[in-house]
């Protein structure tokens, strides 16, 4: 089916946080309806819709929380673990959304994991809920990405193992396309090969207006932020939506709807759609997408975001890992388990590969060098910015959303509009 040119583009703080929330959880994995149990020798792992919230191990014996994709693999280090320790490892499997919301409930009354998987960016709500203890890496913090190591950073302490991370890129059709534009003016020019862009009909690069973790790319390459980040710290008192950077930014973004090259009124579907039908030569989305285009069935590849005036995009990356339950009785098990039988080349691996996103240690990255595809999503995120895992957050996707909608729809004053939507967090945060 032809996608309709002229739909409702994404507004507001509601779709805004969803698709946020699907990207950076790698969207709701799918439990089984009923419970099972596949056990190894010493290792356990229950298969549940529901947590039945189970006592976290006394000494000797662990509990995890994982969602149902990475649990199996979750169970495989633990069976090393097990083998080598005699510590036995229960592993529940629940759905990745409700993790936190039943750590929460469950961890103050003595009960759940004692390490739970999760997203970096409800680790400030989970060191303000009081149910995460910091993490040390034992001077392997090298070993990983900075970009994931400070996702997870919190006050200037650890709060998780990192193990994946994901970020938006662009991907191109390679029947229209023999090689991926390295800056926006290669990719106008590209456009202008094409035909595009046309009065009606698909834009040249197909990205959804007015949504923030596809947009913000624009901002971070110019300098822009939301929050100040500073020796592990976010400044929630610093919002930087309307710095230089920042107002910069959206004025490139904004020539490039009016110049036609993108079109204000495509959402994420239709942005979809249309690359998955062969209508655009271009999409800028992250690797939660690739399954649908590999079932489309046209040839493409995925490069990284193209240089703007010169400047690398910086877009959000989002990342996930391991926390550790503030009130269990093992932590010391508990780091061993994740620092010597999950932070591994070989684990690491497995974790991101299941739903194809970067892996977090860079020993494991290497193993991956024949997957340009992956390598433009790791280019990505190595020189993305982590989202705020504060939870003042929430008062920006609202104004934000608004901010890039209105651009993407012909605002004449870039400048004025983010301008407007900085004061508007501000004032919510009662710093303006």
């Amino acid at each position: 089916m032809v996608p309709k040119w002229r739909c409702t583009p994404i507004t507001g703080l509601i779709l805004a946080l969803a698709l946020v929330t699907t990207a950076c959880d790698g969207g709701k994995d799918v439990v089984p309806d009923t419970s099972t149990t596949v056990a190894g020798q010493t290792t356990t792992t229950t298969v549940s819709e529901t947590s039945t919230i189970t006592e976290p191990g006394s000494t000797g014996s662990l509990l995890v929380w994982a969602d149902g994709t990475r649990a199996p693999l979750v169970e495989a280090a633990a069976q090393a673990f097990t083998s080598e320790t005699g510590a036995e490892v229960t592993v529940e499997i629940l759905g990745y959304d409700e993790i936190r919301d039943a750590v929460i409930t469950a961890a103050p009354a003595g009960a759940g994991p004692d390490i739970f998987i999760g997203s970096h960016d409800w680790t400030g709500g989970l060191v303000r809920a009081g149910v995460i203890s910091p993490l040390g890496l034992r001077s392997r913090e090298e070993e990983f990405f900075e970009v994931t190591v400070d996702a997870f950073t919190y006050e200037g302490d650890l709060f998780g193992l990192p193990f994946a991370m994901e970020a938006v890129a662009l991907f191109y059709n390679k029947s229209l396309v023999s090689e991926p534009p390295v800056s926006f003016t290669a990719l106008r020019s590209v456009c202008d090969d094409l035909g595009f862009p046309t009065e009606e009909g698909p834009p040249c690069l197909a990205i959804p207006a007015g949504e923030p973790l596809h947009q913000f790319p624009f901002i971070g390459g110019f300098g822009g932020y939301v929050f100040g980040f500073e020796n592990g710290t976010f400044d929630v008192t610093d919002v930087g939506l309307d710095s230089a950077g920042a107002i910069e930014g959206a004025t490139f973004l904004s020539r490039l709807y009016q110049d036609g090259y993108a079109v204000g009124e495509v959402d994420y579907s239709t942005m979809a759609d249309s690359f998955n039908q062969g209508l655009v030569p271009f999409m800028w989305t992250g690797p939660w997408q690739i399954v649908q285009v590999d079932a489309a069935g046209i040839e493409y590849g995925v490069a990284g975001l193209p240089l703007m005036d010169g400047n690398a995009a910086r877009p959000f990356v989002g990342v996930q890992g391991f926390f550790l339950n503030s009130f269990s009785a093992n932590t010391v098990l508990a780091e061993t388990f994740l620092l010597d039988y999950v932070a591994t080349t070989e684990t690491v691996l497995g974790l991101s590969g299941a739903t194809y996103r970067v892996p977090a240690l860079r020993s494991a990255l290497n193993e991956i060098t024949d997957d340009p595809n992956l390598a433009a999503f790791a280019e990505s995120g190595i020189g993305g910015l982590p989202l705020p895992n504060v939870p003042e957050l929430e008062s920006v996707w609202g104004p934000l959303a608004e901010a890039f909608t209105a651009i993407d729809q012909g605002a004449d004053d870039p400048a004025a509009v983010m301008t407007t939507a900085a004061e508007a967090v501000r004032s919510v945060l009662g710093g303006g």
